[in-house]
């Protein structure tokens, strides 16, 4: 077996454009939607379209691990339903990476009212971790932030906050209100929205 820190099986090189187009093909869409966040927007980004598909996963998870490769981290997760996803493939990509010694978690915005009646989901974290927070798409970054400052609360250290897509609609902002540092992969400036 291999010491953590080997790589344990040849993947494919990283092709961010890959995602973007992967992203752009499947997940956008034209019209008229409301958000989770309340607002009105006429577009959509379904990005459950890309990280439940075994290629979208694989490149949403690698460009997370281009992010957080070089970090200092004990655990990565986020809220419910959008970082679960996101979670699961990261672990099993930070598995074959070597990075083993990082554990995920999905917190699940309230604590369960049955079995352990836990909020956060995973492994127990050490006290003082070191966390990065992961999101699918924020608008106003509410879920993300809620995740983050209950994590702080705990007595856990935030990194950073990453997004697959931020449509700019003052996240970025909220988080840094907060003394979050946000690093979202893409924005929506990225993406043509004439479709």
């Amino acid at each position: 077996m291999p010491n953590s820190g080997d790589k344990r099986y040849s993947m494919p090189e990283f092709d961010l454009q890959r995602l973007h187009s992967f992203m752009a093909e499947h997940a956008f869409k034209v019209g008229k939607f409301q958000l989770s966040s309340g607002k009105t927007s006429k577009y959509y980004f379904n990005s459950k379209m890309v990280v439940l598909s075994a290629e979208g996963a694989y490149l949403v998870a690698r460009a997370m691990l281009e992010k957080i490769k070089t970090d200092d981290v004990d655990a990565v997760g986020g809220a419910a339903l959008g970082a679960v996803p996101l979670a699961g493939a990261l672990a099993s990509l930070c598995f074959l990476e070597g990075l083993d010694h990082i554990s995920f978690f999905v917190d699940r915005k309230e604590a369960k009212k049955h079995g352990d009646k836990r909020r956060v989901e995973g492994p127990d974290l050490k006290p003082g971790s070191r966390i990065i927070v992961v999101e699918d798409v924020v608008t106003t970054g509410s879920s993300a932030l809620s995740t983050a400052s209950y994590m702080r609360e705990q007595g856990h250290e935030i990194i950073k906050v990453i997004a697959i897509l931020d449509r700019k609609e003052g996240a970025a902002e909220a988080f840094k209100e907060e003394n979050f540092v946000f690093d979202p992969i893409f924005t929506i400036d990225d993406f043509d929205l004439r479709k």
